[in-house]
């Protein structure tokens, strides 16, 4: 599973969310609370619900700096431990054959593999919801105050990292009152409650911020059954706006989420019902996460993504395992291989340089590692807007930029904004010097900006190369 996610990790380009992780955790603590709790620009802070994860990254990349494959390693992590977690739970149910089948249901669901190459929370708090559902196993055969309190961690660590993972809890909660023996099935609530307890001022602080996904609701076309009950497991589409995916992954996903019904249908019909029990009780977590997110996003929040059930992942995971251990008739068989191709081949669209985003956020970095030389200045065209900005690019990789000059931004700005903006456009020829090789980061189809002015101070550019979105040229006086 580590190999399988550290490949996408490693050159996958990020995408616009990652570059607001890099920016926002480059900054110390006092400057990040700052942002939380607001400035000129959110009066009511912003990105609020993410700094738990935020100070997390913030501590891990302390330690190894910043590159996009360092920004994404905990989610790899977080992934393996996920996999490796449920395959424990597997090992409960079935021995060595549910192991494995667990295993590989968790560790190959596209989700899984698109959460374990982003930067962002979602794998860490799958991984936790994971941990959560052992440890209840573990305190059904036998309960400890120890376990006790480890499902509780567990629990609080979930919804920190992501906060929508309290409607999954919630329905492993009432799977825990249901597998439990009667004595020991209000341990399970109590330990929900504290829980909820715990991370109930948190919620209340972030619900102030809520407004700020909004724009979300703007997408119309992203139809909610194929939010809900395509992307929400079987993802295909990772990058910024749904629209702006293609095709092909998306029709991909919905005949691998058509396959897994068609499975599911096919098994319950074989077994007659028999040995379903644990099936019906995966399939509570995840009922009740889509059921609610649906009703709310149809009734008064239209704003959740399908990567907001990424917490569900496990039970999605234990639906599709205990399937697989059910089947016993050839149908039920050839269903399972086709699905497992159908993931893997969403696992291949995953792995695309720019599956994320459609601008290729690593290809100035790539050129200055190349052919940049120390003392070289850079200059980066301004988009005139707060998001979009290349300066993105610096972000998540400042060590490839660090021998060179920031002729725009030769000082850092404070933090203000979830993602770096452009600084002030610089007046070149009113610069007491240059440096006699400048690299400018231009926007295809834009005006050549900054590359007008060095033209006319007597530069040429000696070389360019273009990517997905921009071109990188050097200008040599």
């Amino acid at each position: 599973m580590f190999a399988l996610t550290a490949i996408g990790a490693w050159h996958v380009s990020p995408w616009l969310d990652e570059a607001a992780t890099a920016h926002i955790v480059s900054y110390p603590t006092w400057d990040m609370i700052q942002l939380w709790h607001g400035n000129q620009w959110w009066p009511h802070g912003i990105d609020l619900a993410l700094a738990p994860y935020y100070m997390v990254v913030h501590q891990w990349v302390r330690v190894v700096g910043i590159t996009p494959f360092t920004l994404r390693l905990p989610s790899v992590l977080a992934a393996t431990v996920g996999t490796v977690t449920m395959a424990a739970v597997g090992r409960r149910f079935a021995h060595r054959r549910g192991q494995l089948t667990y295993a590989a249901c968790y560790g190959l669901l596209p989700r899984t593999t698109a959460m374990a190459i982003e930067a962002r929370p979602y794998a860490l708090s799958s991984m936790f919801v994971a941990v959560a559902l052992l440890l209840i196993l573990l305190y059904k055969s036998h309960p400890s105050w120890l376990r006790w309190i480890g499902i509780v961690l567990a629990m609080v660590a979930a919804m920190a990292m992501q906060i929508y993972a309290a409607f999954p809890l919630a329905g492993l909660v009432i799977v825990g009152w249901l597998v439990c023996q009667r004595r020991h099935r209000w341990g399970v609530v109590l330990a929900g409650v504290v829980a909820a307890g715990f991370i109930c001022p948190f919620a209340w602080a972030i619900s102030k911020q809520i407004g700020q996904t909004e724009w979300l609701g703007d997408y119309k076309s992203n139809s909610l059954i194929d939010r809900f009950l395509v992307e929400s497991w079987a993802t295909s589409r990772v990058n910024e706006a749904p629209y702006s995916s293609d095709q092909i992954p998306n029709v991909i996903a919905i005949c691998t989420a058509a396959i897994a019904a068609a499975l599911l249908v096919t098994v319950l019909i074989e077994s007659r019902g028999r040995g379903t029990r644990r099936f019906l009780l995966a399939l509570i977590p995840v009922a009740l996460s889509v059921g609610v997110m649906w009703v709310l996003t149809v009734t008064a929040a239209p704003f959740f993504a399908s990567r907001y059930l990424s917490a569900a992942a496990p039970f999605f995971a234990m639906m599709l395992a205990e399937a697989v251990l059910l089947s016993r008739g050839r149908l039920a068989k050839t269903l399972i291989v086709v699905l497992a191709v159908g993931s893997l081949v969403l696992y291949g669209f995953q792995q695309r340089t720019y599956s994320k985003s459609s601008y290729d956020l690593s290809l100035m970095a790539t050129v200055i590692d190349e052919r940049a030389a120390a003392g070289d200045g850079f200059l980066i065209d301004p988009v005139g807007a707060i998001v979009g900005s290349y300066r993105n690019a610096v972000a998540v990789d400042p060590g490839a930029f660090a021998p060179l000059i920031d002729l725009a931004q030769p000082s850092r700005p404070p933090l203000i904004q979830p993602w770096p903006i452009d600084p002030p456009l610089l007046d070149l020829a009113n610069q007491n010097w240059l440096p006699p090789r400048i690299w400018v980061a231009s926007l295809i189809g834009a005006p050549d900006i900054y590359g007008a002015q060095l033209y006319s101070l007597g530069f040429h550019d000696v070389y360019a190369k273009s990517g997905s979105g921009h071109i990188i040229t050097l200008w040599e006086r």
